[in-house]
């Protein structure tokens, strides 16, 4: 009989990572072990890079039997909740068959679906799962966001829950060993492990934000590899970029082509890549500046609100394009945390 685990937490919290070291723990112990995202959002890379990296023989379709692709909220209750459970629980059926272990990845976020008794709560009781829920730490206020989580999976009948704290700035690492840890421990979770804000993990490089976007490079072809660890956006006033840019380093600035005085002041600080929307290419005195100071830039169709989105969302994702970074990720997440202690 299968064993599941539920890997939840909100977006961008590492859910996929999580279940690549975790898949990569079992497998080193000799365990066999499926991936399984029950719902997914249309266009989602997960349910690929896991097939992929597992060796899965399932169709993507049975790996994630449910896509929304619609923002109304009434576009599952038209289903219903008996016929989407249906689904999934044939897929959990047909993965299960052979398997000792199934990673399950959450919703979105966890209370995603709650509107149809589909969240992940809802989820990991109906198939008696153990949970591992994931925390954004980057200051220990955050607490709170972990005693939310438990009472949210606690209400609906989830007792065994494990709880990883990620993206923690390294200077919280004693506070996190004597005071977090046990706080969580004595609230009745189990503590797996913290995973500090590393670039291998979090920083995406110019080849994925340019597949990302459809974006046109027109300088820095040779610096497809060069990490971004932070996108900010160029709409301040003049006399206040400056100031605003120097905030941060390696970072990309996303701004209009028009904006001549943006590319410029961004170029004057340490910034690796120059995004321009709406189509608008650079003027030239951009490329001259940027051709000096070896600043690539990239240009694409989207606007600047969604190309933010879009940036944002790259932040510590892996896709089938990038596979060659999964070594790196499997081994930061078996260092980083104890899975001995639900395995």
């Amino acid at each position: 009989m299968v064993i599941p685990i539920v890997i939840s937490g909100e977006t961008l919290t590492g859910k996929t990572l999580v279940a690549l070291g975790l898949s990569k723990y079992l497998l080193n112990n000799g365990k066999s072990v499926v991936y399984f995202k029950p719902i997914g959002e249309f266009g989602d890379d997960d349910a690929l890079v896991m097939k992929e990296v597992l060796s899965q023989k399932h169709e993507v379709e049975t790996i994630m039997p449910l896509q929304r692709t619609k923002t109304s909220f009434d576009e599952f209750i038209n289903v219903g909740r008996d016929k989407l459970f249906s689904r999934i629980l044939t897929s959990f059926e047909e993965l299960s068959r052979d398997s000792e272990y199934m990673i399950l990845e959450g919703t979105a976020s966890p209370w995603d679906l709650l509107h149809v008794n589909l969240s992940t709560p809802q989820i990991a009781k109906e198939f008696n799962a153990s949970v591992i829920c994931l925390v954004n730490f980057p200051e220990f206020t955050a607490i709170d966001d972990v005693l939310l989580l438990r009472d949210l999976f606690v209400q609906r009948g989830v007792e065994n829950i494990s709880i990883v704290l990620n993206k923690v700035p390294p200077m919280l690492r004693s506070i996190i060993t004597e005071k977090i840890a046990p706080y969580i421990r004595e609230n009745g979770m189990k503590f797996l492990g913290t995973i500090f804000s590393t670039r291998e993990l979090f920083s995406p490089n110019i080849r994925e934000i340019a597949k990302a976007l459809g974006g046109e490079m027109i300088l820095g072809e040779d610096k497809l590899d060069l990490l971004v660890d932070q996108f900010m956006v160029g709409s301040m006033a003049p006399e206040n970029a400056l100031r605003w840019f120097r905030r941060a380093k390696d970072k990309a600035v996303i701004t209009s082509g028009d904006r001549t005085d943006i590319c410029l002041a961004a170029m004057e600080t340490d910034t690796n890549l120059l995004i321009l929307t709406g189509g608008m290419g650079p003027e030239i005195q951009t490329i001259a500046r940027a051709r000096e100071v070896g600043v690539p830039i990239m240009m694409t169709a989207h606007d600047t609100y969604t190309t933010g989105k879009v940036v944002d969302s790259l932040i510590g994702s892996i896709n089938p394009d990038n596979l060659a970074k999964v070594p790196i990720i499997e081994q930061i997440i078996l260092d980083a945390i104890d899975f001995s202690q639900i395995v």
